[in-house]
């Protein structure tokens, strides 16, 4: 293994390129014995010669301008890297890893704009996903913050609710229960059912809550093919309230009166205990809290 510190290298590419012991000491702000030194150390570590000095000129020998090489690679990856983390914590930039359920979309993309018109220099990259997906995500600390449903119990997690998140039955207009003043659990017993898969939090939600599972006839696993199936007549389908806003303004779906609904729950903020949240990361919670 070739052991060599980063004061090596960066006293070999300064000398390198500046063809001078004297010149790479100035720009390194350090003594020219101090560069020699580190270029003895280093030639020693790699077992070759890597420059020829010829009076004042110096030149790198066939392994030196290959190591050169190297060096350059490993200063511009180092410096790179640096300025990645510089602007992931600069408190007005940064980058934000966001990953939310697929039924916050329609008002997450709000806030983002929102956040984004506050501070102009941050970027962030959001993946919109299923419940199963989000819960790995958490484990494996793959997200500065998720935004989801009701959060497991079983890992640490730090949670924080910012919004109520209501469930409601939806219908087609025309569909017989809407007759109804008000329906019961019982009345959906004959009825198809258009829920989300197995797994999701609407549905597990939605089973506590009525004490009783869904053998529904239909499963999808997007809310607006849901939305699509209701509105051509395929069934009763369960949704967040939040994504058929425009639907039901425009009575293309109904939303069913019936026992126990709305389901009121919550969205919230989530990361993982041991996840310490970047500035842009603790701004964009504290700015969804206040402003969701």
């Amino acid at each position: 293994m070739i052991n060599y510190t980063l004061k090596q290298l960066y006293s070999f590419e300064a000398v390198v390129r500046t063809k001078s012991f004297t010149r790479a000491s100035k720009e390194l702000f350090v003594t020219q014995p101090a560069v020699y030194m580190q270029i003895q150390q280093l030639t020693k570590n790699i077992g070759a010669d890597l420059i020829n000095t010829k009076g004042k000129t110096v030149t790198p020998t066939y392994i030196g301008k290959m190591f050169y090489q190297t060096c350059i690679d490993v200063i511009d990856t180092l410096e790179k890297s640096k300025l990645d983390i510089d602007q992931t914590l600069d408190p007005e930039a940064g980058h934000l890893q966001i990953a939310v359920a697929t039924t916050t979309n329609s008002f997450v993309s709000h806030i983002l704009a929102k956040f984004k018109k506050k501070y102009p220099r941050m970027s962030f990259y959001l993946d919109v996903t299923n419940r199963e997906s989000l819960l790995k995500k958490l484990d494996n600390n793959e997200a500065d913050l998720i935004i989801m449903g009701e959060p497991p119990t079983d890992m640490p997690l730090i949670t924080q609710p910012f919004m109520e998140n209501p469930l409601i039955a939806i219908a087609h207009p025309e569909h017989p229960l809407l007759k109804n003043q008000k329906n019961t659990i019982k009345n959906l017993t004959n009825e198809t059912l258009i829920t989300r898969e197995q797994g999701s939090g609407t549905r597990i939600t939605i089973e506590r809550i009525i004490g009783m599972r869904l053998n529904s006839d239909i499963e999808i696993n997007s809310n607006e093919a849901i939305i699509q199936a209701v509105q051509a007549g395929l069934g009763i389908g369960f949704v967040s309230k939040h994504t058929v806003k425009l639907e039901l303004e425009n009575n293309v779906i109904k939303q069913l009166d019936i026992d126990k609904f709305p389901i009121t729950r919550h969205w919230y903020v989530v990361h993982h205990s041991k996840n310490k949240l970047s500035p842009i990361a603790e701004r964009f919670k504290k700015f969804i809290v206040e402003n969701s």
